[in-house]
């Protein structure tokens, strides 16, 4: 595998290498897909603790990212604090980013299925509470939804690209006001406020931020998705999604290892953290690799 990267660090031709995530996308094994291939990190211990995992890290002159390669789904919802408290609180917290991610890809997309298509599937107390909110507003869910969740992410950018000081208030008070004043303006209704709300909360639990920026784009189709077919294309969407993370690897070894394919022994360190006592070998990703190192190596010297 390091030769392999070293192979790969050679075939680069550019004229100079600004920052890792340059780097990042030269040497990754898949350009056109939109969840990451590469873990980056810029914490020393995160660093360590993937190297003695046996993976490869990458560094670059002048820039604070350390790229890890290669990288898994599981991967990016491991903190480094769940290996500084006990385990059983470790494994509460990685269910809750489990739990977060799944939020963030589907929950917008959910609430289109079922207020615009599947009625049967709501408490009448709480089908009657929505219609009485949805009485004036003249959008439709769908319309309503994505206007919403642009409007976030607008006041996201703009909290970033603001200076640090007066960035952060003004994006939670630009929030709180705008939900309130569109609330009583009769443009959207008070549940899809709470809806984008707890949606972008939950895209901040994740410890690898780019995977929650990836849940954060497709979200978007999976919203059209469900405007158009209901929970049918809601599915449609989950299983094409699931069939290309299948697809993909990350320098030889399936990214959704160890849980497809599957390997009992190897969940030591996934959704679960087991107690230190417990684990006596590190992660074994070399049975996971059989012939793909050198495929992948034959696909990037044809490309």
């Amino acid at each position: 595998m390091v030769a392999e990267i070293k192979q790969r660090l050679n075939d680069i031709q550019i004229d100079a290498i600004l920052e890792s995530g340059n780097l990042e996308e030269l040497v990754q094994d898949e350009t056109f897909t939109p969840f990451p291939t590469v873990f980056n990190t810029e914490r020393p211990d995160v660093a360590v603790g993937n190297l003695l995992e046996g993976r490869i890290a990458l560094l670059v002159d002048g820039t604070p990212n350390t790229l890890i390669l290669p990288t898994t789904f599981s991967q990016f919802f491991k903190a480094a604090e769940d290996y500084y408290q006990r385990f059983d609180f470790a494994v509460f917290m990685r269910l809750i980013r489990y739990f977060s991610f799944f939020t963030l890809l589907l929950l917008p997309s959910i609430y289109i299925s079922v207020t615009a298509y599947h009625h049967e599937m709501i408490p009448t107390p709480l089908a009657i509470n929505l219609v009485a909110q949805r009485e004036g507003v003249p959008f439709p869910v769908v319309f309503e939804a994505l206007l919403m969740e642009v409007a976030f992410e607008t006041m996201r950018e703009a909290g970033t690209r603001m200076p640090r000081a007066v960035g952060q208030a003004v994006s939670i008070v630009g929030a709180v006001v705008l939900g309130q004043a569109a609330v009583e303006a009769g443009i959207v209704t008070a549940m899809m406020v709470i809806i984008v709300a707890f949606t972008g909360i939950a895209s901040f639990t994740m410890p690898g931020f780019t995977l929650a920026t990836s849940a954060r784009l497709i979200r978007f189709p999976m919203m059209l998705a469900a405007a158009t077919l209901g929970f049918y294309g809601v599915i449609m969407g989950v299983i094409l999604l699931v069939a290309h993370m299948s697809s993909l690897r990350s320098f030889g070894i399936p990214y959704l290892s160890p849980f497809a394919p599957f390997g009992f022994k190897h969940q030591k360190d996934t959704i679960w953290r087991i107690p230190f006592k417990k684990p006596t070998t590190r992660p074994d990703m070399k049975n996971s690799v059989h012939h793909d190192v050198s495929s992948s190596s034959s696909q990037s010297s044809q490309k």
